[in-house]
C-alpha cells in the first residue's frame, strides 16, 4: 500500500495501438514488436517509447517524428502523412489529442477489468486538494495513484493513465474544464465508479455564463460511469438540489459540515489555530477524531469528502480519519513560510471567488495579532461578472486586512471595492515595488502575507520579490 509514482514504460503491442485507433501500422513489416511507454515530446523520448505528435497554433509535432525516431522512439502516431521518411513505423490518425485519448481508454478498460477503482474528482474549487486529499487516505490501505501537477485536461488525463504503474489498486483522476463537454469528453476515458463535485462556485462563470450552468458542466462527471457513488457536500445548495433528478443514476452521498439533515457523514467541534483544524467525524453511528495539519474551515468540507470516498473504498472511519493527520497540501495550496517574524501564505496556484475569500477568511486565523497583508492578482475567466466579483473581494479585504495591493486587468475594481487605488496596479511590476517598501518599512513587526491570483498572473514573482526581501538577500 502507499502513494504510487508515474511509471514511464508502459508496455503495448504495436499491433494493439493500431487496432485500438482503427487504423494501420506503416513502415513497418513486423508488428509484433511493443512499445516501452508514451510521449508528446521529444525532449523526454527514451528508448523504446511510443512518439505521439500533437499539433497546435503555434507547433507541429508532426515535423519531428524522424527526430523521435532518432533519440530512442520505435513507433510514432502521427496527424499528417510525413514527408520524410522516420525510419521507424508508424500510424496516421486524423486526430493525435483523440488517439491519446482511444489509447488511455482501451487501458482502462483493460486494468478496470483487471479490478482497478477509479475516483473521478471535479469541482469548481479545491479539486487538486480534494484529489491529494483522497489519494492520501485510501493511500493508508491501498496502492493508489493520483493526477500529478495540473495533468487533468485533455492531454493530463491520458498522461495519467498512462503513466499509471501495474499495481495500482485505486487511481484518483482530477478532471478539470474551461467550458462545457470538456469533462464529458474526460471522464469517457477515465470512466470513474465513483465521482467527488467540490462545489459549484463561479470558477469559469464568463465562458459558461450561470452557476445552473457550471453544474450541469460538472455533473458530466457521471456520463462516463455506470452507476455507483457521487460524493457532495450537502452544504452546497445547487449540489443538494440534485438529490431527485439524479436518484436513476448514481447514489448520492452527501456530507456535511454544517449539520445538513440530508448529510450521511457529518463534522462536529470543528476548531482550528495556526498551525491545524480538528474535529469529530460522524458516520453511521460511529465517530472518530481528525486533526488536519492545514488552517481553514473549509478544509473541513474538503477532509470530509476524502474521508467518504475512503469509506466507499473500503476503509473503515477511523482508518480513514487517521490518515489525514499527516497531509501536506501540495505546492503553490496555502504553502506557509515563516521568515523572522513574518509569515508568508504562498497560494498561487489558481485563483477565483469562492477560494479567494476562503484564504483571506484562513488567514484570519494564521495571523493571530501580526498584521494581515494581502497580494492579490485578478482573478480570470469571469467575464461580465468580473468586475463586480473584483468589487466583492476588494471589499472584503477591506474588512479582514489591514493592507492590501492588487494588481491585474481589474485592479480598479479591486480599488473600488477596497476604498483606495493606492495600492492596486495594472502591472505586477508596480506592486512588487510598492510592497517591497510597505514590507521594508514594518522593520520587525509581526506580519502575515497572503499571496494569491489566477495562474496566469504568476504571482510567485511577487512572493520571490518579498521573501527575498523579508529574508535580506
Amino acid at each position: 500500500m502507499g502513494l504510487l509514482s508515474e511509471k514511464p514504460d508502459l508496455r503495448m503491442q504495436a499491433s494493439d495501438i493500431a487496432a485500438a485507433l482503427d487504423a494501420e501500422l506503416q513502415n513497418c513489416a513486423d508488428a509484433s514488436f511493443s512499445v516501452a511507454g508514451f510521449s508528446t515530446d521529444t525532449r523526454t523520448i527514451t528508448q523504446g517509447n511510443c512518439f505521439l505528435a500533437l499539433k497546435g497554433e503555434n507547433f507541429n509535432g508532426n515535423l519531428y517524428a524522424k527526430q523521435a525516431a532518432e533519440k530512442g522512439a520505435v513507433l510514432c502516431i502521427l496527424s499528417e502523412t510525413p514527408t520524410e521518411d522516420p525510419t521507424v513505423p508508424y500510424i496516421v490518425v486524423p486526430d493525435t489529442v483523440k488517439a491519446y485519448g482511444m489509447l488511455a481508454h482501451t487501458v482502462q478498460l483493460r486494468r478496470k477489468a483487471q479490478g482497478l477503482r477509479v475516483i473521478g474528482v471535479t469541482g469548481s474549487s479545491g479539486k487538486t486538494t480534494v484529489k491529494d486529499m483522497t489519494a492520501h487516505v485510501l493511500a493508508a490501505k491501498y496502492n493508489t495513484f493520483a493526477t500529478s501537477g495540473n495533468h487533468n485536461n485533455h492531454i493530463g488525463v491520458p498522461y495519467t493513465i498512462l503513466h499509471m504503474p501495474d499495481e495500482t489498486e485505486v487511481a484518483v483522476i482530477e478532471m478539470g474544464m474551461n467550458h462545457a463537454g470538456e469533462i464529458d469528453y474526460l471522464t469517457h476515458i477515465a470512466e470513474p465508479d465513483a465521482a467527488v463535485i467540490t462545489n459549484i462556485g463561479t470558477a469559469h462563470i464568463g465562458n459558461l455564463g450561470s452557476q445552473e450552468n457550471i453544474l450541469k458542466a460538472k455533473l458530466e462527471i457521471l456520463n462516463g460511469m455506470h452507476g455507483g457513488d457521487l460524493i457532495v457536500p450537502a452544504d452546497d445548495p445547487l449540489l443538494l438540489s440534485q438529490a431527485d433528478a439524479l436518484a436513476d443514476r448514481v447514489t448520492l452521498r452527501y456530507s456535511s459540515r454544517l449539520g445538513n439533515p440530508a448529510a450521511e457523514l457529518t463534522a462536529s467541534d470543528i476548531s482550528e489555530n495556526a498551525e491545524s483544524t480538528s474535529f469529530s467525524v460522524h458516520y453511521q453511528n460511529e465517530a472518530a477524531a481528525v486533526v488536519l495539519p492545514m488552517t481553514g474551515i473549509h478544509n473541513v468540507t474538503d477532509a470530509q469528502l476524502a474521508i467518504h470516498a475512503g469509506l466507499l473504498c473500503g476503509m473503515t472511519l477511523r482508518e480513514a480519519a487517521d490518515a489525514l493527520a499527516d497531509f501536506v497540501p501540495g505546492a503553490m495550496r496555502s504553502e506557509r513560510v515563516q521568515i523572522g517574524n513574518a509569515a508568508v501564505i504562498r497560494d498561487f496556484y489558481n485563483a477565483n471567488p469562492e477560494a479567494m475569500a476562503a484564504a483571506l477568511n484562513g488567514m484570519q486565523t494564521i495571523a493571530g495579532n501580526a498584521k494581515k497583508i494581502a497580494v492579490l492578482g485578478n482573478m480570470n475567466e469571469l467575464g461580465a461578472f468580473a468586475a463586480d466579483r473584483h468589487k466583492e473581494l476588494g471589499r472584503l479585504c477591506r474588512a479582514l486586512t489591514d493592507a492590501a495591493f492588487f494588481c491585474g486587468d481589474n485592479y480598479k475594481d479591486f480599488a473600488e471595492g477596497y476604498g483606495s487605488s493606492e495600492s492596486a496596479f495594472a502591472e505586477q511590476d508596480a506592486l512588487i515595488e510598492a510592497l517591497k517598501a510597505f514590507a521594508s518599512a514594518q522593520g520587525d513587526a509581526p506580519c502575515c502575507y497572503l499571496i494569491k491570483g489566477s495562474r496566469g498572473l504568476h504571482m510567485e514573482r511577487a512572493d520571490e520579490a518579498l521573501e527575498s526581501l523579508l529574508r535580506g538577500a
